[in-house]
């Protein structure tokens, strides 16, 4: 429940066309280190670059988190053109099933992608979603996903092994140290 069936360094690096190819319509996306820095509003240019190049292939994303902060999760997908949820609840199957609902796809064509394994990953998988790891764009984190690193540490031989179709990362391993 907890191995990504993909995992990458980056949004950017996940191949738009494979995705379409496998009959993915829509993505629901996380917003803290996975699109935007944590707890910033700057868009990097290859994330906004990515989901303008993916949306013009016919992809519709959601960015589904549990921020509280309404204001900076709205302005960050409106400036990638993404529908948004707010307190979304992840890992809890209703976060997955309200985001398929705003983007109108079924289980079968949607998927998840995030940096976080007992959030993104897990609810992905309780769904049966694809789902797809990132690393975290940054070090900075919030204090309860400082812990939930840990776990996530101690299981990467498991969750990311070697030979693996996708590329393994290790989640301790994270550019953008600030």
């Amino acid at each position: 429940m907890l191995r990504p069936k993909l995992s990458v360094d980056a949004i950017w690096n996940i191949d738009f066309h494979c995705l379409r190819h496998k009959g993915i319509r829509g993505l629901i996306l996380d917003l803290d280190n996975t699109l935007v820095d944590w707890n910033r509003w700057e868009i990097r240019p290859e994330v906004a670059s990515w989901m303008r190049a993916a949306g013009e292939k016919g992809l519709v994303f959601c960015v589904a988190s549990n921020t509280r902060e309404p204001e900076r999760l709205r302005a960050v997908a409106e400036q990638l053109g993404a529908l948004w949820l707010l307190r979304a609840g992840k890992p809890l199957p209703r976060a997955y099933s309200r985001a398929m609902r705003l983007m109108g796809t079924a289980a079968s064509e949607t998927a998840v992608v995030g940096d976080q394994i007992f959030t993104d990953v897990l609810g992905g998988n309780l769904m049966g979603l694809m789902t797809i790891a990132v690393r975290p764009l940054s070090g900075r984190d919030f204090l309860g996903t400082k812990l939930a690193r840990l776990g996530e540490r101690l299981l990467s031989p498991w969750l990311f092994p070697r030979g693996r179709q996708s590329q393994p990362w290790d989640p301790s391993n994270r550019g953008g140290e600030d």
